[in-house]
């Protein structure tokens, strides 16, 4: 039977270490952390990632089609239809066939949906507030510069792979 200091010792545990990849190691280590303390904050509002987001977006965006859903969040369609399927379920939203297409669904917010936006942006606030308030204004501006050269990097080598294989492929493809 675990002891309470073997608890506190597996809580505060710092995470994956890798020493080749110190600053990879520390990145994840800060994405779990924050991962972990948006899904209190979600928990309490009946909701799990990324279900806040769909609704933020389709806040912003409207009806919308599913298939611009699976690009937006860039996670599998199975992935995807799962989780509209549970938020369908609890009534946040709602998918209908598309008028143009009817292999298509559009997914739109209920009211339901809808009055949850509002408590999932003050979530949102309170989670940047958590994360980042004891950070200066010079140090998110510097944390934000490096982590968008940080997204972009791994993003621009993503899309060369992509085009690397799509290019193989399409060489074997002909021959």
């Amino acid at each position: 039977m675990p002891t309470r200091s073997s608890e506190q010792a597996a809580r505060s545990h710092p995470g994956v270490q890798i020493a080749e990849a110190p600053l990879g190691s520390l990145l994840l280590q800060a994405v779990r952390a924050h991962a972990a303390l948006a899904a209190s904050l979600l928990a309490d509002l009946g909701l799990v990632a990324p279900q806040e987001v769909v609704l933020l977006y389709l806040q912003d965006h409207g009806r919308t089609p599913q298939a611009e859903l699976v690009r937006f969040l860039g996670r599998d369609r199975s992935t995807v239809t799962a989780t509209l399927q549970a938020m369908q379920r609890a009534e946040l939203i709602v998918r209908t066939p598309s008028q143009t297409d009817q292999r298509a669904m559009n997914v739109d917010l209920t009211g339901t949906g809808r009055a949850l936006c509002p408590r999932i942006r003050t979530a949102w606030a309170e989670l940047e507030r958590l994360s980042f308030g004891r950070l200066s204004h010079p140090q998110r501006e510097q944390l934000a510069a490096g982590l968008t050269a940080v997204r972009d990097a791994a993003r621009a080598r993503h899309e060369d792979a992509h085009h690397e294989d799509a290019h193989h492929e399409d060489k074997e493809t002909r021959s």
